[in-house]
């Protein structure tokens, strides 16, 4: 974190602190503790629903930052850590008037879901120019959710594509030129290490929207996407069929694992096991898979491919992050943003980096760990941001049901055209 968001972000003697504690990265030390002086004793408490349960990586680098933030400030952070059940608890939590002053969630969540409950944070945002520090993608989707208003604190930037098993590609004849641009590409990659002996592609049921989202959105875009979604219209558009056609050709290919869609995380675990080859998910799925597994996977990674006739390509992705939310009717909003923004940028934006092999928040922090390198030249080149699931989970009610059809898409228990006709229920 730069001198100028530091030294702004605490007010009162709060300021003095920050600055010594995590700003320069002078004043604290590796564990994230004080180099000196006595730590404060807490005279205020926030409340921080988490969506990472306690022994996750990314909780420990919360955890820390907690305890640092109130030994410098004296504002104790109570932290119930919910897990990935947030996003079914929160909502309802915040209804019946809960006492939370902070949660977190995927950034277009906590705003598309909850925006009636959170508080503006654009001017404690501009006191302390938290906004040069977000990169502009991410700023521009999560301003846009906000009507150009900020409603969130983003960190742990992500982005989505294919990820996969280097060593598996090898022993099956590939290479990086084999990276699949067109969708027919894809099956020919996938027919190669079927016959190597593993399975081509393995996914979690949680995620599978995903899959039907990048094939829709790659034929007709997200905007046409989401009037199929929102309006039932998918009897009526013709590449609604084909992108479940393109599915099920896969599914009859024998090209998903044959557990597949498995429940979080028995899928994606499979590569960690050495059973399956590829992933469509996002950049914390090596991390997730090596915690899981305890297998360091040499990951490569492409964008999911482009089909014939269709308006996108490897320039439109899913990317997004992780977003801190506060709440309107806490008495302690200054607090919960100056926690929120100390986690998201500075010395625990790189330390969550490092946790969790994710992409810095920070555009101060410009490195990339690693395991993820493979996407990073992708990233750079993408000019449009799709939202999660192309737009295929930005209606909590829709949601479900397209989630339960594409399951049995990808199980085989539905054709596509009975697929297209469960869809055409869901209003």
């Amino acid at each position: 974190m730069n001198k100028k968001i530091v030294s702004m972000l605490m007010v009162g003697t709060m300021a003095l602190t920050m600055l010594a504690g995590c700003g320069s990265g002078k004043g604290s030390g590796a564990d994230g503790s004080s180099d000196g002086g006595d730590s404060k004793k807490a005279t205020k408490e926030i409340t921080y629903w988490s969506m990472w349960n306690s022994t996750e990586p990314q909780a420990k680098v919360i955890q820390e930052a907690a305890d640092a933030y109130e030994k410098e400030s004296g504002v104790h952070v109570n932290i119930e850590w919910k897990g990935r059940d947030i996003k079914t608890l929160i909502g309802t939590a915040l209804e019946a008037g809960e006492k939370i002053d902070l949660f977190d969630d995927d950034y277009q969540r906590v705003v598309s879901n909850t925006k009636e409950y959170l508080a503006d944070l654009t001017d404690m945002a501009d006191k302390v120019d938290f906004e040069s520090h977000v990169m502009p993608v991410i700023l521009d989707k999560a301003k846009s959710w906000g009507d150009g208003k900020l409603y969130t604190v983003p960190y742990q930037v992500y982005t989505t594509g294919v990820w996969y098993d280097k060593t598996m590609w090898e022993k099956a004849g590939l290479t990086d030129a084999d990276k699949p641009e067109t969708f027919e590409d894809l099956k020919a990659v996938c027919q190669k290490l079927k016959d190597s002996g593993v399975n081509p592609i393995t996914c979690n049921s949680d995620t599978v929207n995903l899959l039907y989202g990048f094939q829709l959105g790659r034929y007709i875009g997200q905007e046409a996407l989401l009037d199929c979604y929102n309006n039932a219209n998918w009897a009526n558009v013709p590449e609604a069929k084909k992108a479940a056609d393109d599915i099920q050709s896969l599914v009859d290919a024998g090209y998903f694992s044959p557990n597949a869609p498995a429940n979080y995380p028995d899928g994606q675990n499979e590569i960690g096991f050495g059973e399956s080859a590829m992933i469509l998910n996002a950049s914390w799925i090596p991390n997730e898979i090596l915690t899981k597994t305890g297998t360091e996977v040499d990951f490569g990674f492409f964008p999911w491919p482009s089909v014939e006739g269709g308006v996108d390509g490897a320039e439109a992705s899913m990317v997004g992050a992780q977003g801190f939310g506060v709440v309107a009717k806490s008495e302690n909003q200054q607090e919960a943003f100056d926690f929120a923004t100390m986690i998201a940028t500075g010395d625990y934006d790189l330390k969550m980096a490092e946790a969790v092999n994710s992409i810095p928040a920070d555009t101060a922090n410009t490195e990339w760990p690693a395991a993820i390198a493979d996407a990073e030249p992708y990233f750079k080149e993408m000019t449009k941001a799709y939202d999660w699931a192309v737009g295929l989970e930005t209606n909590s009610d829709i949601a479900p049901i397209v989630n339960e059809n594409i399951v049995k898409l990808i199980k085989g228990e539905v054709t596509s055209d009975e697929f297209i006709s469960a869809l055409s229920t869901a209003k």
